[in-house]
């Protein structure tokens, strides 16, 4: 199994990760809420999404240890905890999903939705809150996987861009049971005409987030609190206590129009380097050598 891990990490991550979520997911899919197969009632799908964002970490260092030994695992552990960073590099991983998407919402419904922050400040207390609640319990542990792990070593082989991209498929392809279990639906209720809407919400939409998480990595001296909290703030800008609160006439999905221009400004700002410096490997490695990976 070393010897495997050795040769192929991410292949054997993905192996013990996938295995891991789908276990896990099993659960309420099956459950007599879901298809009915257990005859279990459990709870919201809330325990089960935090129960695979766990499995997820622990499928990253089960494979760094096999790959790497106590000096990789050592070398992850201190990106995943790396908290010591400038304060800027926190402000701006809470606020720039958020931002991008008022400034997204100001573009299409004009200035009410400023209009409606200032007659309803609470809101901002609300995206603080609901972005650091979401970064302990769950995104803080996913992007110790998909960043301190996957990205980590993808950049190494395809580059900054190549490997936001592939990490980004790699991401939606453990999301992809929510489609189904998400909320309370079932196979037996998802209608047919909504599923290329969520396979393009999972694995076309969330490539410019993932550029810009790339860059706040690279950037902030590879601080998985910091893509952590972003990816966090995600779910802020997203859900429905920002948009739908201040600017009801605007569809919440316009605001991924946001994230790609703002992820266009980064990469023409960072020249697609994203943060990653020249002499880095990853800016000269061949983007086939990360296939047997």
């Amino acid at each position: 199994m070393r010897s495997i891990a050795r040769r192929h990490p991410i292949a054997v991550f993905l192996a013990i990760a996938y295995t891991a979520s789908a276990a896990i997911f099993a659960l309420p899919l099956l459950s007599s809420g879901g298809v009915g197969i257990i005859d279990l009632e459990l709870p919201g799908t809330a325990p089960f999404i935090l129960l695979a964002a766990l499995a997820l970490a622990g499928s990253a260092f089960i494979t760094t240890a096999l790959a790497d030994g106590r000096a990789g695992v050592r070398s992850l552990r201190q990106r995943v905890f790396r908290f010591r960073v400038n304060p800027v590099w926190y402000v701006a991983a809470l606020l720039i999903l958020p931002a991008a998407a008022l400034v997204t919402a100001v573009a299409v419904a004009g200035v009410d939705p400023l209009i409606n922050l200032v007659a309803n400040p609470a809101v901002l207390v609300t995206v603080v809150v609901g972005a650091l609640f979401a970064f302990l319990l769950v995104n803080w542990w996913e992007e110790a996987a998909w960043t301190g792990f996957a990205l980590e070593r993808l950049q190494s082989r395809l580059g900054p861009i190549g490997a936001s991209v592939v990490t980004t498929w790699l991401q939606a392809l453990v999301h992809l049971p929510l489609v189904f279990v998400a909320d309370g639906v079932t196979i037996g209720r998802v209608p047919t005409d909504q599923i290329p809407f969520y396979l393009v919400a999972l694995f076309v939409l969330p490539i410019p987030v993932r550029i810009v998480l790339t860059w706040l990595y690279n950037a902030s001296g590879r601080s998985v609190p910091i893509v952590g909290l972003y990816h966090a703030g995600l779910g802020v800008a997203t859900g429905a206590a920002l948009i739908p609160v201040l600017a009801p006439s605007v569809a919440p999905v316009l605001v991924y129009g946001g994230f790609a221009v703002m992820a266009a400004a980064v990469l023409v700002l960072t020249r697609g380097r994203l943060g990653l410096e020249a002499s880095e490997p990853g800016r000269a490695a061949r983007p086939e050598a990360a296939i047997a990976s």
